[in-house]
């Protein structure tokens, strides 16, 4: 019975997922050849993550949960670096700018998490709300990316009007975080709209299920929320600031 459950899972996944590709292949939109083996990856990942996680919390060493979380920043960083293809940046500066600024400021997250007593360095609590708070922040470098791609190339004739008046490269920094950061937020935005309303976040369901009263449940699902915001809004932020102290800025020409 559970195995014809879990093929059942399995199959109806990939059928969602061939036809998004299907679609996009059909209207040549361009990201079916990275959906395709990305879906074979996730999986495999998920399935292998499941047996980690319950081997450290038999192991108990919280050491080994700083250097797994350690790992994950790293491939998240990875994952971001490769979305800031813009001409002219440098892999390594990239990747160092997306590996400091997710680690900067999730890592000063999960410090205070465990400073008041929030979560310990257990695995159990303690990987699951990191993964939660590295991939936030990975996924706010990879849209804000593609949102200053867009406007380095789209506004390339104002920057350069800017510039030819005398600003600064923090000057134009400041100029393209305050159109980038509005769109690269907006997702986690609508999730505190919608939290409760629309959607019941995962966290507060887990917690109501382990019999948590729902005050709690809710103080940490609001928690967990406010902490994504924080990450989303800041992570890109650093992030920029970064690239910007080791390449400058470099506008963008119409490929």
């Amino acid at each position: 019975m559970e195995i014809s459950k879990l093929i059942t899972e399995i199959v109806l996944a990939y059928l969602l997922i061939s036809a998004v590709a299907f679609y996009d292949f059909k209207n040549r939109i361009g990201v079916w050849k990275e959906i395709l083996p990305v879906s074979v990856l996730s999986f495999l990942q998920l399935f292998l993550i499941g047996f980690v996680i319950l081997y450290l919390i038999k192991l108990d060493n919280r050491f080994l949960n700083l250097f797994v979380v350690l790992i994950m920043t790293i491939n998240a960083s990875f994952i971001a670096s490769k979305r800031f293809n813009l001409k002219g940046y440098g892999a390594i500066s990239v990747f160092l700018s997306s590996f400091g600024a997710i680690a900067s400021i999730n890592y000063l997250l999960l410090f205070l998490y465990n400073l008041f007593s929030v979560i310990g360095l257990e695995a159990n609590m303690f990987i699951p709300f990191a993964g939660l708070l590295v991939a936030a922040g990975m996924r706010s470098i990879s849209l804000f990316s593609q949102y200053v791609k867009d406007l380095l190339i789209k506004e390339r004739e104002i920057l350069e009007g800017f510039y030819a008046l005398g600003a600064t490269d923090g000057f134009v920094k400041g100029y393209l975080l305050k159109r980038t950061i509005p769109l690269t937020t907006v997702v986690i935005r609508d999730m505190l709209k919608a939290a409760g309303i629309v959607h019941i976040p995962g966290v507060m369901v887990g917690l109501l299920l382990a019999g948590s009263h729902p005050i709690y449940a809710a103080a940490m699902q609001f928690l967990v929320l406010s902490s994504m915001l924080f990450s989303m809004f800041f992570t890109p932020v650093v992030f920029f600031v970064l690239v910007i102290a080791l390449e400058g800025v470099k506008l963008q020409k119409e490929t």
